[in-house]
């Protein structure tokens, strides 16, 4: 547990070094609540709640690569994949990770925008009166986000293709990226923090 605290503090640590000033606290609000929540479950006597344990445990086991994630979502799609380029990776997992990293906050807004509609209906699950009927509920958000998931492949698909995605040849970017000292410095610190972690091990042993 000591190694997963240690990692989410990094990973905050990156939020703020990369300027993410507000969603740093929010996830850091979200990880402190959960690591209070997890201890106060080690030491409460009530079965009916110890459940929750591995929901929290999964909430500290994939926080970093969550927040990592929303830092990879800020930097835009060309520079991204000029970078990813660079280190020689396979296309086509550069577009498997450009895309991902793109659809979920398109799909965040597109439910919002159903959430907003459903509610001048009366049929958001945000409502009280609709949580005594949650597969209603769940059926009126599911089935449009489902419809609007495959119109969105298919205008992803067709705005790559438009910008020439599947050419063989080399492709060009407007941006200037490359490895620079500031990026070798972190990467060290990186290293250095990972071995610090994993000490803790050992010194258990």
């Amino acid at each position: 547990m000591d190694q997963l605290i240690l990692l989410n503090v990094f990973a905050l640590c990156y939020l703020v070094y990369a300027g993410l000033f507000r969603t740093a606290i929010k996830i850091g609000v979200v990880m402190a609540v959960t690591l209070g929540f997890y201890d106060y479950l080690l030491i409460t006597d009530q079965q009916w709640i110890k459940f929750l344990g591995l929901l929290c445990f999964l909430i500290l086991r994939f926080g970093p690569i969550i927040t990592m994630a929303r830092v990879l979502q800020e930097v835009p799609t060309g520079r991204l994949m000029a970078a990813l380029q660079l280190l020689k990776l396979p296309k086509n997992l550069i577009l498997t990770v450009v895309v991902t990293l793109r659809f979920f906050p398109i799909i965040k807004l597109e439910n919002d925008t159903i959430q907003m509609s459903a509610r001048l209906r009366g049929l958001s699950y945000s409502q009280p009166k609709n949580w005594l009927r949650p597969l209603r509920a769940f059926e009126y958000t599911f089935v449009p986000l489902m419809m609007r998931t495959m119109k969105i492949t298919d205008e992803l698909t067709a705005s790559a293709m438009t910008k020439g995605i599947d050419c063989p040849g080399k492709r060009t970017s407007i941006y200037q990226t490359g490895f620079t000292v500031r990026d070798l410095v972190l990467v060290l610190f990186f290293f250095s923090y990972v071995v610090f972690i994993f000490s803790f091990k050992f010194l258990e042993v």
